[in-house]
């Protein structure tokens, strides 16, 4: 992945350069049924290999968090959880944002919100 300082020698300005070009982490296996078992994501760019039935992750706290893209190239669809009583678009603090597999879903926070936009 492009590092934030080579995006900002292509002229990308640093706020932008450092939350595309945040640190990425692959081969990502899902884990816990739950909320409180769900894999910590921890990267900005999230690539999961091994995703079993009802297996989850969770999100970093939004507020002051940057964007985070989620690919799923498990078998299963993942199951998404934000931190806290933080949501995801319309849900309830505590509920899961589906990123069904071979998809990707990019998630951008808004105050104690995440906004999340699922891939076609």
């Amino acid at each position: 992945m492009t590092t934030a300082t080579e995006l900002m020698a292509a002229g990308i300005a640093a706020g932008p350069a450092t939350m595309l070009g945040g640190p990425s982490a692959t081969g990502l296996v899902a884990t816990g049924t739950t909320k409180a078992t769900a894999l910590v994501i921890a990267a900005a760019v999230n690539v999961f290999a091994t995703v079993s039935s009802s297996k989850g992750a969770l999100l970093p706290t939004a507020t002051g968090s940057p964007p985070i893209a989620i690919y799923n190239g498990g078998a299963n669809a993942l199951s998404v959880y934000a931190a806290g009583t933080d949501t995801i678009n319309a849900g309830s603090a505590g509920a899961a944002f589906s990123v069904t597999n071979a998809k990707s879903a990019t998630f951008i926070a808004a105050g104690n919100k995440w906004i999340a936009n699922l891939s076609a």
